[in-house]
């Protein structure tokens, strides 16, 4: 554990960092083009060190204090800083699931929490910056239609071995992932569930992970759902055994 001084552009911030690796006593952040096009595509802020080493996520509070002052209170203050149910939190502890199940993820290097009621963003995690990277969606959409299926193949695969390990996804789209210069798939920004114990509900829940407007169409989406049901099927080898 470690108490952090950031400066986030030009305003200093403290967090208290859990499971610091590689940490410099001082980190200063700021935003960037590159950050800028990581915000386009989801709703969290980025911010990035001056070394170009480090990549912190920040997810600001869901509801405003003068706004919802009871919701704020419950939720943003009491539950996701001092019970430590921070965005943060999660996907550090789903990042090392997916590390565990054979899938490439960033190095993390914390994860963090703001205990001042006036900082809005309190919720912070701190991995490698991919700098040869680029946005899974970014990828796919450039690609000609046999690219993008060779593409799905991989995205499937790997879904598939998250499987096998005993979790799906919660929200399953391709910004979940970067591909670097080598085209290697390194995972982000994912959240993850166990599935369920009885292998009879399990593939309905992998089946249920699957989207169409985050799958890029139904086109798309009933490519993905045979794919993974093909490779699900092949060779059974649930986490949970059936109880029933």
């Amino acid at each position: 554990m470690k108490l952090l001084d950031i400066p986030f552009n030009d305003r200093r911030r403290r967090y208290l960092v859990f499971h610091a690796q590689a940490l410099p006593d001082r980190l200063a952040l700021a935003s960037t083009s590159t950050t800028a096009a990581f915000e386009a595509v989801g709703s969290s802020r980025f911010y990035v060190s001056k070394d170009q080493r480090i990549l912190a996520k920040v997810v600001p509070d869901k509801y405003r204090r003068d706004d919802a002052p009871l919701r704020w209170l419950l939720r943003d203050y009491l539950e996701k800083r001092w019970l430590l149910q921070s965005n943060a939190r999660k996907e550090y502890l789903s990042l090392q699931v997916l590390r565990r199940a054979g899938l490439a993820t960033p190095r993390c290097h914390g994860w963090g929490i703001s205990l001042n009621p006036g900082n809005r963003n309190a919720s912070l995690l701190l991995m490698e910056h991919m700098r040869d990277a680029r946005p899974g969606g970014e990828v796919f959409d450039a690609l000609d239609e046999p690219g993008r299926l060779a593409f799905l193949e991989r995205f499937c695969t790997e879904v598939v071995q998250l499987a096998r390990a005993g979790y799906v996804y919660r929200d399953l789209h391709y910004n979940n992932l970067l591909v670097t210069a080598k085209d290697e798939i390194i995972w982000i920004d994912a959240l993850v569930r166990r599935l369920p114990k009885k292998r009879a509900d399990q593939w309905p829940a992998l089946e249920r992970s699957l989207t169409v407007n985050k799958l890029r169409g139904e086109a798309y989406r009933e490519r993905v759902e045979r794919q993974l049901h093909k490779l699900w099927h092949q060779n059974i080898n649930p986490a949970h055994p059936s109880r029933g």
